[in-house]
């Protein structure tokens, strides 16, 4: 494997790294990040429907306290006359969209009310305060009886935000005014909570809803659905809040709920647009790193075949040095046999042929010795260049 396909794969490799290592953290991080959204998001929903339930309760409060001063249920109780006792009640509950409004005398019992109520309210806590001159109420849990008695007809035990006012004449309690609205699959403040944050609201008794905005796909409220039925916990991030009564007792509970498929589809959203882009980032990274490693690779071997060639230049003085240096022994053996040929005086002929031998060698020592001369300077001058290619190289491969 050359170089530069080393250098690419490394360069890819390490982005494809990089960007595994980033889409696990924006995975993680962003997931955390939409999990406390959608905390925030329930917590305020549930936060609505708490004050929806107070809101509710104060108009109810108002209607019954203004209801308890009209001068037509003071003339009607004044005289007993209890269709004037069930219209007044009537009205007020009309007035107000109240479910029912009962009038009792001064020990709780029914004397008429916007349904067809009779019977005894004498054991009801908000009836029995009113009793007693306070003006009480708020959620309560509502028995067969007591629902019987106001004439609703309800599956006991029912839930109802109600509150009972005393009436009084010549500043003496001479009955009491009790009305209020049942919480069921028509209660409209639990759809308009819904409505307003865009999450899923109810109101839950026992662990099961008495009003909810879910319906199922033919519209129908999905009231008596269970608070830990899988179809919700699987489906929705929820939160359940107790549901105090007017004493302070917990009798049931709220729920507020988001969509989880409305955070997933952020988080994968997010992931896809990410993984998209970093896709067309690791293209254009690749051809930009092919392109670098190519102008690298190029640059390497013009490097290369410079250092080739002053090797090939360093070979022939190597070469010649030894061509040089055999000429050399052989001339220096022939002068020695010149020498002693001399000194003897021996045959002019051979001393004549050593002669011209040690000649042509001095001759060719002489060629040998120029062209190494030459060849010499060229050598340095590459020597200097194989300096300057080391040094490009270092710079090239190590940036220094």
């Amino acid at each position: 494997m050359g170089l530069r396909v080393r250098l690419i794969a490394m360069l890819v490799g390490v982005m494809i790294f990089a960007f595994v290592l980033l889409l696990i953290g924006v995975n993680f991080g962003l997931r955390n990040d939409v999990r406390g959204l959608a905390q925030q998001s329930v917590d305020a929903g549930s936060n609505a429907l708490s004050g929806a339930i107070d809101a509710r309760s104060e108009q109810i409060r108002s209607a019954i306290l203004q209801g308890s001063a009209q001068a037509s249920l003071l003339a009607a109780l004044r005289s007993g006359n209890r269709g004037a006792l069930a219209q007044a009640a009537s009205d007020i509950a009309v007035a107000s969209n109240l479910s029912f409004v009962v009038v009792t005398d001064a020990k709780g019992n029914v004397l008429a009310g916007s349904r067809a109520a009779s019977g005894s309210l004498a054991n009801d806590g908000v009836v029995l305060a009113a009793s007693s001159g306070a003006v009480a109420g708020g959620p309560q849990v509502l028995d067969g009886r007591e629902l019987r008695a106001i004439g609703v007809a309800a599956q006991a035990p029912a839930l109802a935000l109600a509150v009972a006012s005393p009436v009084n004449v010549g500043g003496s309690a001479v009955g009491v005014l009790y009305g209020g609205t049942v919480i069921d699959a028509t209660t409209k403040f639990v759809d308009d909570v819904s409505r307003f944050t865009g999450g899923a609201a109810g109101v839950a008794l026992a662990g099961h809803f008495v009003a909810t905005s879910l319906s199922t796909k033919e519209g129908v409220k999905e009231v008596g659905a269970s608070l830990d039925d899988p179809a919700l916990t699987g489906t929705y991030f929820a939160k359940s809040s107790p549901l105090h009564a007017y004493d302070g007792t917990i009798i049931g509970s709220t729920w507020f709920a988001v969509p989880l498929g409305q955070f997933t589809a952020i988080v994968n959203n997010t992931l896809r647009q990410i993984v998209f882009w970093g896709v067309i980032g690791l293209v254009i990274a690749s051809i930009v790193g092919t392109i670098v490693a190519s102008r690298i690779g190029r640059a390497i071997a013009e490097r290369s075949d410079e250092v080739n060639e002053s090797a090939k230049q360093l070979r022939v003085l190597v070469v010649g040095g030894e061509v040089s240096g055999d000429h050399v022994s052989q001339t220096r053996e022939t002068l020695e046999e010149i020498a002693e040929l001399a000194r003897e005086a021996a045959d002019a002929a051979r001393l004549q042929s050593l002669a011209g031998r040690a000649l042509s060698d001095v001759v060719v020592i002489d060629t040998l010795t120029s062209e190494l001369s030459s060849r010499m300077r060229d050598a340095a001058a590459r020597v200097e260049r194989l300096s300057a290619v080391a040094e490009e190289l270092d710079s090239l491969v190590g940036g220094t």
